[in-house]
């Protein structure tokens, strides 16, 4: 399902000291940010969370930086690997 963006009425110019400026800027950052993503989430044994979390921890990183970092590294492993397959089968004839 969707989110829908609320809707804002327009209160015209207003000045912000230079410290609320930069706090309205990375709220606007961040929003926008949010936008960009696509959440994911799925069920998982605890034995190879309680792995994973031990491998994020050594690397002083979040999990779930950890996850993404590895599902990302392994999928560009399997592309590259498949690149010369995918090259080989383009270029036999049709039958």
């Amino acid at each position: 399902m969707a989110k829908q963006r609320k809707r804002y009425k327009n209160l015209g110019t207003v000045e912000f000291s230079e410290k609320e400026d930069k706090h309205v800027t990375d709220m606007i950052e961040q929003a926008e940010k949010e936008l960009e993503e696509t959440r994911v989430s799925f069920r998982w044994d605890k034995e190879p969370l309680a792995l994973v979390k031990r491998a994020a921890n050594l690397m002083g990183i979040p999990y779930q930086t950890f996850l993404k970092l590895a599902a990302y590294e392994h999928a560009l492993a399997v592309l590259q690997d498949a690149q010369p397959l995918v090259k080989r089968t383009l270029k036999q004839p049709n039958r």
